[in-house]
């Protein structure tokens, strides 16, 4: 099973990285040019980055149903809360697994 602050950190710089590629398409002069050196891109400003990553998982909630935008609650994973509710956390499901597994063996006994 995958460390949880490992996921988090890899998880949230991904849909961090993938909010900040789509305001620069979306405000570059030309979108198939590097970013970077486009001066029309706004800089990486993580108050920006965080307003369209909150709107776009409104939205994917609202259509889809879940996302998996991993945190901490009062210092617990978010997949050990009741605020997960996606069934495809894979971190979620492993604990889930391993959950059964355990039953099974207490069963056994």
């Amino acid at each position: 099973m995958q460390n949880f602050e490992n996921y988090l950190c890899e998880r949230n710089d991904t849909i961090d990285n993938a909010a900040y590629q789509l305001i620069g398409v979306l405000t570059a002069e030309d979108p198939g040019a590097s970013l970077e050196d486009d001066p029309a891109t706004p800089n990486w400003d993580m108050a920006i980055i965080g307003e369209v990553v909150d709107a776009v998982k409104e939205i994917i909630i609202e259509k889809v149903g879940y996302t998996c935008h991993p945190f901490y609650c009062d210092e617990v994973p978010c997949y050990l809360t009741d605020e997960c509710d996606n069934k495809h956390c894979p971190l979620r499901r492993h604990d889930v697994e391993d959950k059964e597994k355990a039953d099974e063996e207490k069963s056994r006994f």
